[in-house]
């Protein structure tokens, strides 16, 4: 695990890296922003279904932007935009005749953010843990 993180830290310090990680990260939060703004053309999906998928989203927004920047702390630079992004996304439903503002889907994908920096820091805690012993 620990060789794992200093393969990330390496990684980052690769212009070619950090470039192609943050130009998947906008290509991707572009897309996520036309997806959530299109017409439903399928069968509704039940709302539990539809929150995991939030979670999942936002879980892998938040492993990407720490990926793609070694910014700190994680809460002011990574999780509070891509939770910003989550409400610009529920606002902007709210003013199509299709789609609508859900505060269920913002606490989603909160929860997406949270459990991705729950997971780091327990990972981090195992890593130091282990190069102790």
């Amino acid at each position: 695990m620990h060789k794992l993180i200093l393969l990330v830290r390496e990684l980052r310090q690769k212009g070619a890296f950090k470039v192609s990680t943050r130009l998947l990260l906008v290509f991707l939060l572009v897309i996520g922003l036309w997806v959530a703004t299109m017409p439903l053309n399928h069968p509704s999906i039940p709302r539990v279904n539809d929150k995991l998928i939030h979670m999942l989203v936002f879980f892998c927004f938040a492993f990407l932007m720490d990926l793609a920047t070694a910014r700190k702390p994680f809460w002011l630079w990574k999780g509070m935009p891509l939770f910003f992004y989550g409400a610009v996304i529920e606002v902007l439903q709210s003013f199509t005749a299709y789609r609508s503002f859900e505060l269920a889907d913002l606490v989603a994908d909160a929860a997406g953010i949270s459990v991705y920096y729950a997971l780091k820091f327990c990972l981090r805690g195992m890593v130091l843990r282990e190069a102790k012993i």
